[in-house]
């Protein structure tokens, strides 16, 4: 009971601190909502630019869902014309798992699920003729049986319908569905009846079927583009359909080896992947094929999006890593930010922590009401920070250049407990920002407190450490580096994926604005001793005190002063590497293309003699923008006049 009342107190105490300092706890909530928005911006955003390329590149490679871009296309095959023909017992244990709970161990939304088996070939005849099928070299055509599901739902019926399941009985003749291509080549009429012929090898040697069919139905595709059509609908010309019952029935049990083709198609919801989810994908989608591979040996997984995930998670990270690193001078101002914002609400509450240690308040209590503090901070910043990072991670899709906000960039940000993971981080690292200066208050009482208030006692601990020193080693060294270099990192590089062979030169600017800021920092209250040394020479009473105090108490303006400095210094470095990064995309677009226009001839004679031209006009718009200097023109370009506006390339088509 005591240790709840010790709670309940301490607790309140906290809430009581807020309350009394509600600027400053304001402040201190303001710096934490723009740390962890940034934060966790930085992984939305490369997972939603990486999410837009893992679809073009499913797209493009015919991996997608044309009429579904956010759904994910598996195609299972065991293809006998390759590695024998099966029976139909032998292919039942696959296509129970494959059609029943496969689709569902890959833990996505499972949106639709198709199977389709054909035969090898027949020889198709008029049922109405005394030809000797067994001589006979000239068919109609040669055609396969084949049966697909859900084809009623996605064709439309040019003549008759539907083919009913065939009965048992020999003589009956099977209702097949043919194409309106095959129909209108051969001349085929709803309610004709053929003949099938094929000459089989048995063990007891060659053995005749013949399958009589009758025509129900002549179909075409309502959409060819649909996603339904795992094969283009021409594929399906030369065939003729049937119930899944008619083949598994009447069709299995007429004929040995009667599986040449056996495919398994899913349709799956990847609308929520993310890039933490694509390993775990990965995994099971492995875990499918070896589980179909074991239950049916050379079933094989043709077309799936496992390499664009793989590719998808590793860019995402690589994006994510890199963005990370150039936020790394942001993060650490805004951390700076808040650890002035807590130094200034800790220097508040010194004299009042001293008076409770010399009450017999320990030092657990004290840093107790400071963790219960800054935890209520933290936690009404995570919950401004999540909303608010998923709009600046879209404000980073419009980017087009620098400051320029005009893309549509249409991202599909998706808040996940990953980036939400990232914010909890960073609100332990201000937690530990604020609760470290209040344990270091703790440990003086009102005597020692006193004493500390009149002069400072010693010198921050980053000076004892001479860590301003140390860090001109790397700094001075990175500088040699890209004056051997000539660039801090170069363009083939950064498109080859070593961009962080050398890290130091990635952080090489932050990193000696850093160096220099703290060196400065060291050598300002000498500087400012000096000139109180030359003030007490002089008759003005507040020069000598002003700069007599800054020179005692540099603790209260270092803080300010690297804010400031990291701040200016890192603002000129971010605007110089945006117009740098900027002239390097209109000269690479100019070198690559090397005009302004380029005709090309596509076309051929129609049948007015009219010769058709398409021409593409590449052309250049690149934002405005003052030139530091006069910039070569590539070599194979003649001069002409550029092209200003948007970054980037349109491309326009006409017709001559």
């Amino acid at each position: 009971m005591n240790f709840l009342l010790r709670t309940w107190a301490t607790l309140l105490i906290a809430v009581r601190r807020v309350m009394a300092q509600r600027w400053l706890a304001i402040a201190t909530i303001l710096g934490l909502v723009a740390a962890i928005t940034l934060i966790m911006s930085i992984p939305l955003y490369a997972d939603a630019v990486y999410y837009r390329v893992l679809q073009d590149e499913l797209a493009k490679s015919g991996q997608g869902v044309k009429d579904d871009p956010q759904a994910f296309a598996f195609v299972f095959r065991n293809i006998g014309s390759i590695y024998g023909v099966k029976e139909w017992n032998e292919i039942e244990p696959v296509d129970a798992y494959l059609s029943g709970p496969a689709p569902q161990q890959l833990g996505l939304p499972v949106k639709n699920v198709v199977r389709y088996v054909k035969t090898d070939n027949f020889r198709l005849f008029p049922a109405n003729t005394s030809q000797n099928y067994a001589n006979a070299q000239d068919p109609l055509e040669w055609v396969s049986f084949g049966a697909l599901e859900q084809l009623e739902e996605h064709v439309t019926w040019l003549e008759g319908a539907a083919p009913a399941p065939a009965s048992t009985d020999p003589a009956d003749p099977i209702e097949v569905a043919v194409s309106g291509v095959l129909a209108e080549t051969l001349g085929i009429q709803v309610g004709e009846e053929f003949l099938t012929f094929r000459n089989m090898e048995t063990d007891a040697g060659q053995r005749t079927v013949q399958l009589p069919v009758r025509v129900s139905g002549v179909w075409a595709p309502i959409d060819p583009e649909e996603g339904y059509w795992f094969y283009r609908p021409r594929a399906f010309d030369e065939q003729l359909l049937v119930p899944f019952a008619t083949f598994e029935g009447r069709i299995a049990s007429l004929l040995k080896d009667e599986v040449a083709l056996m495919v398994w198609y899913w349709v799956v919801d990847g609308s929520n992947v993310t890039a933490a989810d694509a390993p775990a994908l990965v995994a099971r989608i492995d875990q499918v094929s070896q589980r179909a591979a074991t239950l049916l040996p050379n079933t094989r997984l043709d077309s799936s999006p496992y390499d664009a995930l793989k590719k998808y998670q590793a860019s995402a990270r690589l994006l994510t890593v890199l963005l990370y690193a150039f936020s790394i001078p942001i993060v650490a101002l805004l951390l700076a930010f808040i650890g002035l914002v807590v130094g200034l609400a800790v220097s508040r509450q010194r004299n009042e922590i001293a008076v409770l240690r010399s009450r017999g308040a320990t030092a657990i209590q004290i840093a107790a009401v400071a963790f219960l503090e800054a935890a209520v901070l933290g936690l009404i910043a995570l919950a401004v920070a999540v909303p608010l990072s998923a709009w600046v991670a879209q404000a980073f899709g419009a980017t087009r250049s620098f400051l320029n906000f005009s893309l549509d960039s249409n991202l599909r940000i998706q808040v996940t407990a990953s980036p939400v993971q990232f914010g909890l981080i960073a609100v332990g690292v201000t937690l530990l920002a604020q609760v470290l200066p209040s344990i270091g208050a703790a440990r003086h009482t009102i005597v020692s407190y006193k004493q500390e208030l009149a002069r400072t006692v010693a010198r921050p601990w980053w000076q004892r450490a001479w860590l301003d020193v140390l860090l001109l080693i790397p700094a001075v060294y990175g500088i040699y580096l890209v004056r051997q270099q000539g660039t801090i990192l170069t363009p083939a590089g950064a498109s080859a994926g070593d961009i962080f062979e050398n890290p130091l030169l990635i952080l090489l600017p932050a990193l000696v604005a850093l160096a220099l800021t703290l060196l400065i920092l060291r050598l300002l209250p000498l500087l400012m001793a000096l000139i109180a040394w030359l003030a007490a020479r002089t008759s003005s009473v507040g020069f000598l005190l002003a700069t007599r105090y800054l020179a005692r108490e540099p603790g209260l303006y270092t803080t300010p002063l690297v804010l400031l400095m990291l701040t200016l210094g890192l603002s000129v470095f971010t605007a110089s590497l945006a117009q740098t990064l900027d002239n390097h995309l209109f000269d690479q677009s100019y070198y690559t293309i090397g005009a302004d226009a380029r005709l090309v001839e596509l076309g051929a004679a129609g049948n007015a003699g009219k010769v058709r031209l398409a021409a593409q006009v590449f052309r250049l718009q690149v934002k405005a923008m003052p030139r530091p200097r006069p910039r070569p023109r590539p070599p194979s370009r003649a001069r002409s006049p550029r092209l200003r506006g948007r970054s980037g390339c349109s491309f326009l088509s006409a017709n001559i």
